[in-house]
């Protein structure tokens, strides 16, 4: 009960700060960037789940509003761990990227060979690489987004299990 009241105390005291607990979660936390798409594949594999690419572009605006309503709660939330494999392809500035045939390639070039140059973009893909439901193209409704990808999730679970 002691534990209970401190916490209590806690979240009144940020909450009073203007710091919400969950805003604090969400600043402190990233989207994983791809670089090692190759590794993914196993993991994936190994799990018997799909990967899910956020593709970005820097000074993207509904990129953001993605990650921060949408993404990084799916992480924090830990529910998501065992449903996907969460990854960033970050256009304009992210890090050299091993693809899935390994091979070392630029991010622009992975968007590009899925045409998912307008941004933001939600690939569920397998561990090969292909494209295992109807993917997300940008975002305009926060609340109903979730939904939808969650149904792109277990579509592209169904599809892996399938392979199995």
């Amino acid at each position: 009960m002691k534990g209970c009241r401190l916490l209590s105390l806690s979240c009144l005291v940020l909450w009073l700060a203007g710091i919400s607990p969950v805003t604090s979660a969400l600043s402190a936390a990233e989207v994983p960037a791809a670089t090692n798409l190759a590794a993914d594949a196993h993991v994936a594999r190994d799990r018997g789940v799909p990967i899910l690419l956020v593709i970005t572009r820097a000074d993207c605006g509904y990129c953001e509003l993605l990650k921060s309503a949408v993404v990084l709660p799916m992480i924090i939330s830990g529910e998501y761990e065992d449903r996907a494999i969460i990854r960033e392809i970050n256009i304009d500035t992210g890090p050299q990227v091993v693809n899935f045939e390994g091979r070392t390639v630029s991010p622009f070039s992975i968007a590009n060979g899925y045409d998912a140059l307008l941004t933001p973009t939600v690939l569920i893909v397998g561990p090969d690489g292909t494209e295992l439901a109807k993917r997300l193209i940008g975002i305009n409704n926060v609340d109903m987004y979730l939904w939808y990808l969650d149904r792109a999730l277990a579509e592209g679970a169904a599809t892996v299990d399938g392979r199995r």
